[in-house]
C-alpha cells in the first residue's frame, strides 16, 4: 500500500509579499471600498473592428489593436453636450451608438452627428424588471420589428399569457443547474424569443418565516427535495414580428415528451431560425438527448446526439454554429471534457481537443471559422488557466496564453485580438493587448497591490499524494514574519463539492478573509479533494451516491501533512467551510473528531434527503434508491461523536440549504448532550452578503481566538 501522502516539492508554487508590514486588513475597509483593485475604465471591444475602447479624461478613446492609432469616439465635450458627465461605464448596441446606465440614454454617432434617445417615458428599472417578469419591449422601425435596446418606438407586449399560480415564466428554471442562467432567449435574426414555463404547483410548499412582522408571517417557496414531485418544464416561442402586428402575444410550445427527459437545457436556435435545439435530461440525470424541433410546429424532428453515464450526464453547454449548419459540441464522453465538431445531423467530424485535462469555458469561433478559442485547466499544474485555440481542420491545439498564472480573456468579434485579464500567486492583476498568435501588442496596466500597506503573509501552492496515488492541490498561507521555529495554530477552510476548485494559481486566491486570519497568526490551509472540477470526469464523479467519503479521506492525508510541519501545532488544528463545506466540516469532526480543536460551519447540509432535487440526485440518486448512501451522508446520527468546540450558523431565509437541516441538528445535539453554539443570520439568505458579512468574519475570529489560542 502506498503512503498516505507524499509532498510534490518540485511543483510547488511560492511567493512571499514584502510590505511595509505597518497595517492589519481593515475588514470594513473591504466594503468602503479601500482595497479596489486598479481597472481600465470603460475597456471593451468595439463591435465588429479591431479597436478597443476605454474612458480616457471623459471622453470615449478607441486604439486599434494592431497599430495602436488613436481616435476619439466621443469626446468629453460631446458628452456633456449630451447630459452625460464623470463617465465610468457603457455599454455597446452596436459600432456606432452606447449605452450609458447611468444616465438611461443612448448615444449614437456616425461620425458627424451625436443622436440621443434618453428613456424619460418609463423606469428602464422597471422595464428590466418587466422583461424578465414576462414583458418584452417590442421595438418598431422602418426597418422592420427587433428585439433590442429601444431607440424609437417601443411598446409593452406580454411574453405569454399563459400564467397561473406557481407558475413561472421567463426565468431560470430547475433551481439554475445545467448552465441555465436566464428564462429568455433571443433568436439569431431577433424574431422569436424561446422562453421557459416553468409549473410548480405539484411541488411541495416549503415554509420560510418572516419575523418583521407584528405577528410572524410564513412566506412559502416551492422546494422539490429528493426522491420527491418535482416540477414540470415547457419551452414556449414568442414570435417577435406576429405579435407586433396584432399588438399582442403570439405564441406556442415545443412539443417536448417527458419520456424523452424532463430536465431541458442549453435552449439554442438554428442561425436561419427554422429549429430549435433542446437538451433533455432524464430525472436520474445518466441520459441525455440533444433534439431538433422545427420552430413553427414546435414538433420533434430529430435527436442528434445521445450520451449515458453510468453516473451521471451534465449538458450544460449550448451548440456553438458554423456557416454550414455544422456545430461544435462539449462532452466528456472520453473522461475528459472536451470539444467536438459535428455535422448538422449529429454525425461526429472529428475531435478538436485531445488529452488528459478539461476544457474550462468554450469563447468560441474566429469569422472565418479556421480556429474555435478556448481556456484549459492544463493536466501538469490544473491550478493555472490557459487561453488556447484549436484548428477545426485537423484539431491542432496551441496555447495562446500558457504564462503560469490564471489568463481571463475577452475577445473581439473577429478573435482577432482578446484583452487579457492575467493573475497568480504573486501578480495582482495584468490587463494586456494580445493578438490571436499569443503576441502581446500593449500592456494596459500592471495593477498596483491593493494591499501593499498590509502585512500579507506566504502564500505557496502545491501538490500532495492520496493513497489512492491522485495529486490533491493545496494552498498554505504562513503568516507573516513567521517564526519557522514555533508552533503556530492552523485554520483548514474546506469546501471539497462538485464544480468547485477553491485551489487556483491567482492573486489572494482564498479571498480576504484568510488572509486577515493569517495575519492574526494562523497557518491558513485549504485542499482540494477527490469531487472537485477541473480534473476530469472520474476525479470528480468517484463520489457519485457516497458524498462524504473519498472527500474525507483526501481532506484527512491533508490533516496528515500538516501534522508534519515543524511550524504546525498538530494540538491546534481547526475547521471552517460553507454549504457543502459545512457538511464537509461536520462529516470530518464526526468521523475524525480527534484531529480537530475546534470547527466552524455555516449553512450546512446535514441530510441529502432534505436537499433539492436537481444538484442532491445527481450526486446521490434518490434516498429510496441509495439508502446505505443516504446513511452514511447523514450527520445527525454522528453529532454525538463531536469533541471538540463546534460554531452553526445559518441564514434564517436560506432557499438552498433550508433551515431545517441545522434546526434539526440542534434537536439531536440537545438529545445527545452536545454543547454547540449556534448563530442564526434571521434575515440573510445561503451566506451572509455586503456589510454585514464583517460581523461573520468577526465572530469567526472570536470563536477560533477562544479555541485555538486560547483568548477571551
Amino acid at each position: 500500500m502506498k503512503r498516505i501522502f507524499t509532498l510534490l516539492l518540485v511543483t510547488a508554487m511560492t511567493v512571499g509579499i514584502m510590505t511595509a508590514q505597518n497595517e492589519t486588513i481593515d475588514l470594513n475597509g473591504v466594503f468602503q471600498g479601500k482595497y479596489m483593485f486598479e481597472r481600465v475604465n470603460g475597456l471593451s471591444w468595439q463591435p465588429g473592428t479591431d479597436n478597443y475602447a476605454l474612458i480616457d479624461d471623459g471622453s470615449i478613446k478607441l486604439v486599434n489593436a494592431k497599430n495602436g492609432k488613436e481616435s476619439i469616439f466621443l469626446s468629453e465635450k460631446n458628452l456633456g453636450e449630451n447630459g452625460v458627465t464623470k463617465l465610468r461605464s457603457f455599454q455597446w448596441v452596436n459600432a456606432n451608438t452606447i449605452y450609458i446606465p447611468r444616465n438611461n440614454t443612448t448615444l449614437t454617432y456616425d461620425g458627424k452627428t451625436v443622436t440621443v434617445y434618453k428613456f424619460d417615458k418609463v423606469n428602464w428599472d422597471d422595464v428590466i424588471d418587466q422583461s424578465i417578469k414576462n414583458k418584452v419591449f417590442v421595438i418598431k422601425n422602418n426597418d422592420g420589428v427587433f428585439v433590442q435596446t429601444p431607440l424609437n418606438n417601443y411598446s409593452p407586449i406580454l411574453l405569454c399569457p399563459d400564467t397561473g399560480k406557481n407558475i413561472v415564466f421567463g426565468e431560470s428554471v430547475h433551481r439554475s443547474e445545467w448552465g441555465i442562467n436566464e428564462g429568455q432567449y433571443i433568436s439569431p435574426k431577433g424574431n422569436y424569443i424561446a422562453f421557459y414555463r416553468m409549473d410548480e404547483s405539484m411541488v411541495e410548499d416549503y415554509p420560510l418565516v418572516n419575523t418583521t412582522t407584528p405577528i410572524a408571517t410564513v412566506e412559502n417557496m416551492k422546494y422539490p427535495m429528493a426522491g420527491r414531485t418535482s416540477h414540470q418544464v415547457k419551452v414556449g416561442i414568442f414570435d417577435v414580428v406576429k405579435s407586433a402586428q396584432a399588438d399582442k402575444p403570439v405564441y406556442h410550445y415545443i412539443n417536448t415528451d417527458l419520456s424523452d427527459g424532463e430536465f431541458l437545457t442549453n435552449v439554442t436556435f438554428s442561425p436561419d431560425e427554422k429549429y430549435l435545439y433542446i437538451s433533455h435530461l432524464n430525472r436520474e440525470q445518466n441520459h441525455s438527448k440533444l433534439i431538433r424541433y422545427d420552430l413553427q410546429t414546435g414538433n420533434k424532428v430529430k435527436v442528434l446526439i445521445e450520451e449515458r453515464d453510468s453516473r451521471y450526464v451534465e449538458p450544460s453547454d449550448r451548440m456553438i454554429f458554423l456557416k454550414n449548419n455544422n456545430f461544435l459540441w462539449i462532452s466528456e464522453t472520453d473522461g475528459w471534457r472536451h470539444l467536438y465538431l459535428y455535422d448538422g445531423e449529429g454525425r461526429q467530424i472529428r475531435k478538436l481537443t485531445e488529452g488528459r485535462y478539461d476544457l474550462v469555458d468554450v469563447i468560441g469561433l474566429d469569422t472565418k471559422e479556421q480556429f474555435v478559442y478556448f481556456t484549459i485547466a492544463p493536466t501538469e499544474k490544473p491550478v493555472n488557466q490557459y487561453v488556447c485555440k484549436s484548428s477545426l481542420k485537423d484539431g491542432k491545439v496551441t496555447r495562446i496564453a500558457a504564462t503560469d498564472g490564471t489568463h481571463t480573456p475577452i475577445f473581439n468579434e473577429s478573435k482577432n485580438y482578446f484583452i487579457d485579464y492575467f493573475t497568480n500567486v504573486s501578480t495582482p492583476r495584468v490587463i494586456s493587448v494580445v493578438n490571436n498568435q499569443g503576441k502581446t501588442m500593449k500592456e494596459l496596466k500592471n495593477c498596483k497591490n491593493p494591499y501593499a500597506d498590509c502585512a500579507l503573509g506566504t502564500t505557496k501552492i502545491f501538490p500532495i499524494l492520496n493513497k489512492e496515488g491522485d495529486s490533491l492541490w493545496c494552498r498554505l498561507i504562513t503568516p507573516p514574519n513567521m517564526d519557522p521555529t514555533k508552533k503556530h495554530p492552523c485554520l483548514i477552510y474546506v469546501y471539497g463539492g462538485p464544480h468547485s476548485q477553491l485551489v487556483t494559481n491567482s492573486f489572494m486566491s482564498g479571498g480576504v478573509f484568510l488572509e486577515y486570519m493569517a495575519e492574526q497568526g494562523y497557518v491558513v490551509f485549504t485542499l482540494d479533494n477527490r469531487g472537485t472540477q477541473n480534473r476530469g470526469a472520474d476525479f470528480e464523479k468517484c463520489i457519485h451516491r457516497n458524498l462524504g467519503v473519498k472527500e474525507v479521506e483526501d481532506q484527512m492525508c491533508g490533516v496528515e501533512y500538516l501534522k508534519k510541519l515543524p511550524y504546525v501545532d498538530a494540538e491546534r488544528i481547526g475547521l471552517d467551510g460553507w454549504s457543502y463545506g459545512g457538511f464537509m466540516t461536520l462529516s470530518l469532526i464526526t468521523e475524525h473528531p480527534e484531529a480537530f480543536r475546534a470547527a466552524s460551519c455555516g449553512g450546512p447540509v446535514v441530510n441529502w434527503a432534505w436537499y433539492e432535487v436537481m444538484y442532491g440526485e445527481r450526486y446521490m440518486d434518490t434516498p429510496q434508491e441509495n439508502p446505505d448512501g443516504y446513511e452514511h451522508a447523514n450527520i445527525i446520527p454522528k453529532i454525538k461523536n463531536v469533541k471538540c468546540p463546534l460554531l452553526v450558523m445559518h441564514g434564517c431565509q436560506d432557499h438552498t440549504v433550508v433551515w431545517q437541516h441545522t434546526l434539526e441538528l440542534m434537536r439531536q445535539a440537545v438529545t445527545d448532550g452536545i454543547e454547540i453554539e449556534y448563530f442564526p443570520y434571521t434575515a440573510h439568505d445561503h451566506n451572509v452578503m455586503g456589510v454585514e458579512r464583517v460581523h461573520l468574519w468577526n465572530k469567526l475570529l472570536r470563536f477560533h481566538n477562544q479555541n485555538l489560542k486560547g483568548e477571551l
